[in-house]
């Protein structure tokens, strides 16, 4: 028995003994051939598939990433809005006790420069605030530094809310300002209360679109859509 198994081994032994000497001496196989083009090797066609899934991201995600360079090529000082922010609540309160002073439209632009194509992922939106007397003050929320995700903040006047909504008055929308209608108006009280709080709450601040409904997570467009309260008759601007 023990002869048997001991056999049996040694012939297991001699012939991968001969496979790895066939491997190793043995021509290389012809290259194989698709209508007598030849077909590139494993490793090649593994690399060529990498270069053309790499070009494709890059062609899908190319505004955002043109984006990304903008931003980390423009001056922002974050910690500017981070630290004014209070300010800003200073300035909603004052709206809250003196609603009736003021009214407040939303829009939608361009985001971050006028040369990069407005898309479902790179819009900006924000509010303008205006008063009696016709002065006017815009309002979004913002990231505070150059990256996907950093600290939020509710900054008024931002040199590209000022820039955009002032050309788009002037005839000149080269932001492609549009504002963002509703049926009866906007009301001003509630939405302003809704902004405080959202202010109030630290929320960050997530570059994509896509926040997956997190409520820690914001952008400008979420924070202004789930802020903005429509006015649904003329008792709703009543403080209940």
């Amino acid at each position: 028995m023990q002869n048997g198994v001991l056999h049996s081994v040694k012939g297991c032994v001699a012939a991968s003994k001969r496979a790895i000497e066939h491997i190793i001496y043995s021509p290389p196989p012809p290259p194989r051939t698709f209508f007598g083009f030849k077909l590139l090797d494993r490793v090649v066609m593994t690399k060529l598939a990498a270069c053309i899934f790499l070009f494709v991201f890059i062609a899908a995600f190319h505004s955002d990433i043109y984006a990304y360079i903008i931003v980390l090529r423009t001056a922002y000082d974050g910690n500017a809005v981070l630290e004014n922010e209070g300010n800003v609540a200073l300035y909603l309160e004052r709206i809250i006790r003196n609603y009736g002073d003021y009214s407040i439209r939303a829009f939608n632009r361009k985001a971050i420069s006028y040369k990069v194509r407005k898309t479902a992922g790179l819009t900006h939106r924000f509010y303008v605030i205006s008063m009696t007397d016709g002065t006017y003050h815009t309002l979004s929320f913002s990231a505070t530094n150059k990256w996907a995700v950093s600290k939020g903040a509710w900054a008024m006047d931002t040199e590209s809310d000022i820039v955009s909504y002032r050309d788009y008055i002037q005839g000149n929308n080269v932001w492609d300002v549009e504002e963002i209608t509703t049926d009866n108006g906007i009301n001003t009280l509630l939405t302003v209360e809704n902004v405080l709080s959202k202010l109030r709450s630290n929320t960050t601040y997530y570059f994509r679109s896509r926040v997956n409904k997190n409520d820690r997570h914001d952008n400008c467009s979420t924070a202004l859509l789930e802020t903005l309260v429509e006015n649904e008759s003329e008792s709703s601007i009543v403080r209940k």
